[in-house]
């Protein structure tokens, strides 16, 4: 069975995002592939905030480059 609930903890965050071109943001929506369809939401990392989000919502990050580090915890609920 697969999980309930998934999350994006933002720790630490490259100046990169701050722009609003939305390089690493978290895009919600999207699944690679074709046809391209472009991301029905995109979220801001803010170091401190928690994501969460259904399991099954495709998620990913939009590309971004930099020598800045970045750190996100990610976790997922699964049923017991």
């Amino acid at each position: 069975m697969g999980g309930w609930l998934s999350s994006a903890c933002h720790i630490e965050v490259p100046p990169s995002v701050e722009g609003d071109g939305r390089e690493g943001w978290l895009r919600f929506g999207a699944p690679p592939g074709l046809p391209h369809l472009p991301a029905e939401h995109h979220v801001r990392p803010q170091a401190g905030t928690l994501v969460l989000f259904p399991s099954y919502m495709w998620h990913g990050t939009q590309p971004f480059g930099g020598e800045a580090s970045r750190l996100t915890l990610a976790f997922d609920v699964v049923p017991a």
